[in-house]
This record gives C-alpha cells, sequence and structure tokens, in this order.
C-alpha cells in the first residue's frame, strides 16, 4: 500500500480535527523538489512558481521566502502574489487574454515580463504603457509547433493550441515595436509546450526551434537578456516514468549556453503535486449487481482532474486494516454521472466513517474547486 506524504496517524489526527473534506500539503515535500530542481542545473536558474497550480497563501508566502519568483495568469493572481510578499519584479504575467484593467495593474506594479501571446495584445500594451508613461518588459510566448503527447486538454505549444507565436507572427510583431520603441522592451523569448510532460524530447525540440528566432531578433538589434523554458514536467501518477532532472538540465543547457542568456523556468504541477493529499470520508458503500459504490464527501466539485481529464490519483485508506481488494468506483455527492474520483479501480475495501486518501492532490485540486449544489468547499492546510 502506498504511504502518503506526511504519516497516516498524522493525516486522521487532522482529519479529526479540522474534519473533511480536507487538502494537506506538506512544505518538506515543496522544498526538496525545489532543490533538485536548482541543483539539477549548472547555469544560474531562476525559478518562478507557476501559481495557478496551487495558490493557497501559506504556500506562496513559503515559496516567496525562498526567493524565486512567480508566473501569474491574472490580475487577481497578481493581487494574490502581492498580498503574500512578492514584489513587482518578481512577477511574470502569461496568460493569453490580459484585460486592459489586467495590463495596467502589471504596469503599475513593474512586473518583470509581459508574456506576449499576439500582435492585438503587443499592441494593447504599449497604448497603455503610452498612457500611463510607464515602460513595459515583454517576451514572446513561442508555439514551436512540438506535440507533447500528453492529454489533449493540457497541451499547449502544438498549432492547433490557442497559445503562443509561430515565426509568422515575427514582421508584425517587430513593426509594433517599432513602433512603440520608447514604452516596449523585448527582453526575452518563452515557451511552454504543455503540462504533465514525462519525456524531454519534445522540451528540447522546442527548444531547437525557437533558438533560430532567438537569433534573428537578437540580430535586429533587440537586447534579448532572458530564456523562458517554461514549466510542465510531470510527476507520477501512477508509476510511471517521469523526467530525469540532470539529463534535462544537460540537454536544455546545451541549447542555452552558447546564447549567454540568463535561464527562466516556471514549474507548477512539479513543485506542489506531490507535496498533497485529499482526505475524505466514506459515507455509504452501495453495492449492486453491477458495480460496488465508494460514496464519500469529496467528488469533482473539489477535485475535478479525474473527470475533466481522466486523470489518475492513487486512494488508499489511511488505516492499514489487512481487508481484501474488490473493484470499486470511487464517486461523490454531486448530481452528475461524472461525479467520481476513481472507475474500475481495484483497491482495499472500506466502511462506512473511515477516512481514505486521495494522493498527488497538490496541483489543480482546491484551485479548482467550485460550489456546485452548494457544497462549501473544503479546507487547506500547510504542514
Amino acid at each position: 500500500m502506498r504511504q502518503p506524504v506526511l504519516s497516516r496517524n498524522l493525516l486522521l489526527s487532522l482529519a479529526k480535527k479540522h474534519g473533511t473534506p480536507l487538502y494537506v500539503y506538506s512544505a518538506e515535500r515543496i522544498l526538496e523538489k525545489l532543490t533538485h530542481l536548482q541543483g539539477a542545473f549548472t547555469l544560474p536558474l531562476h525559478v518562478h512558481y507557476a501559481m495557478k497550480a496551487n495558490n493557497f497563501p501559506p504556500l506562496l508566502k513559503l515559496m516567496q521566502k525562498q526567493k524565486i519568483g512567480v508566473d501569474v495568469v491574472s490580475g487577481g493572481e497578481i493581487k494574490r502574489a502581492l498580498e503574500c510578499g512578492f514584489k513587482g519584479p518578481q512577477i511574470i504575467f502569461s496568460g493569453v487574454g490580459k484585460s486592459v484593467e489586467e495590463i495596467t495593474l502589471a504596469l503599475n506594479q513593474k512586473v518583470f515580463s509581459l508574456n506576449v501571446e499576439g500582435p492585438q495584445e503587443l499592441e494593447r500594451i504599449g497604448q497603455i504603457a503610452r498612457r500611463l508613461k510607464k515602460p513595459a518588459s515583454v517576451s514572446f510566448r513561442l508555439n514551436p509547433n512540438v506535440n507533447p503527447k500528453t492529454h489533449p486538454y493540457i497541451t499547449t505549444g502544438f498549432r492547433k493550441n490557442k497559445f503562443g507565436m509561430d515565426r509568422s507572427f515575427l514582421p508584425l510583431l517587430v513593426k509594433i515595436l517599432k513602433k512603440y520603441k520608447r514604452e516596449i522592451s523585448l527582453i526575452g523569448l518563452d515557451f511552454h509546450i504543455g503540462s504533465q510532460m514525462t519525456d524531454i524530447a519534445p522540451i528540447e525540440e522546442a527548444l531547437a526551434k525557437s533558438i533560430p528566432i532567438w537569433k534573428d531578433l537578437h540580430g535586429q538589434g533587440f537586447p534579448l537578456t532572458h530564456f523562458d523554458i517554461g514549466g510542465g514536467i510531470g510527476i507520477s501518477y501512477e508509476g510511471q516514468k517521469t523526467i530525469d532532472l540532470k539529463s534535462y538540465a544537460r540537454r536544455l543547457e546545451k541549447h542555452l549556453k552558447p546564447l549567454g542568456c540568463e535561464v527562466m523556468c516556471e514549474p507548477g504541477r512539479f513543485l506542489v503535486g506531490d507535496a498533497g493529499v485529499l482526505l475524505t470520508e466514506v459515507e455509504y458503500i452501495k453495492k449492486t449487481p453491477f458495480k460496488n459504490f465508494v460514496i464519500v464527501n469529496t467528488g469533482m466539485h473539489q477535485l475535478i482532474r479525474p473527470a475533466l481529464y481522466q486523470a489518475y490519483h492513487e486512494i488508499t485508506p489511511l488505516k492499514n486494516t489487512g481487508r481484501r481488494k474488490i473493484k470499486v468506483d470511487v464517486v461523490g455527492p454531486i448530481c452528475e454521472s461524472a461525479d467520481y474520483l476513481a472507475q474500475n479501480r481495484m483497491m482495499t475495501e472500506v466502511r462506512q466513517g473511515e477516512i481514505i486518501c486521495v494522493h498527488d492532490a497538490g496541483a489543480y485540486g482546491f484551485v479548482m474547486a467550485s460550489d456546485y449544489n452548494l457544497h462549501a468547499k473544503p479546507k487547506e492546510i500547510l504542514i
């Protein structure tokens, strides 16, 4: 039986004290992952945590104390980052639909870079910067047309995706930059081709395809200073092999060293995914001639990944009972047939009132939770 990231006895005591459903995160595990990532690179690495994965304030404050930056995708995330101690120059602002209000906020806070997704966005940034009389530093988010072979909903660097720009955008982008040469500085390039990647090859391919664009822009006189290699490094949800960090760093540095630039990355799931669990109580056991249902007090409204992505999360009882394994569906209280955490899963038999643990729930868990059916959102704790 898999061991949770924190001790079973501790998790049981937390469930008893705070009730369930309950998200619990391990600070020790997060710091361990961050240390491993930073230690893999020989070039100085500037880490910006992708807070879309988990924006729990105590967790963000933990990140801020490590002297790393943050990657945000909305004005709300900018405000949350500032509230948790990050300064504007520590913030990278990504996202495909930046509003006038959000860009204004970003420029007023002097964020390090706005990662531009298209020419109209660059034009808007120039207009606002001119009106505010505040300079804008931008990076171009590239779409290198690489298929990372992950779930289609979390693929972001393929030609059919809404994210980023290919080489065909360059003439218009350069024209806009020249129009706003006093307001906008192009300081770098960025790509992020997908999430939950377990193979280095697509990432290296994306970088190799992006280098000629860097050289082209640099040759035109734009003072590029950094290259942002994005995030997307996966974790092992069901025992699959994951990326070796030293190999990852070595293969990317081979392309980056000749550029003489600063290297940035935006890990999210990698840092927090396996550092969190979701604790839930068994409300009922329902056996039919066709199915065995374990009905719990959480579901798709609080962990949508299984319903949305058909994602796998290991689920284990917190008490080691020695009971047999049976095939079950673990389902929640929501009035939707898609409300499940596991289907046709062989797991240790559980009983009404027992606490079970949903592993690897630290990323894209609570941040995607809703109050559908007017269920209260679960509590969160950082240990």
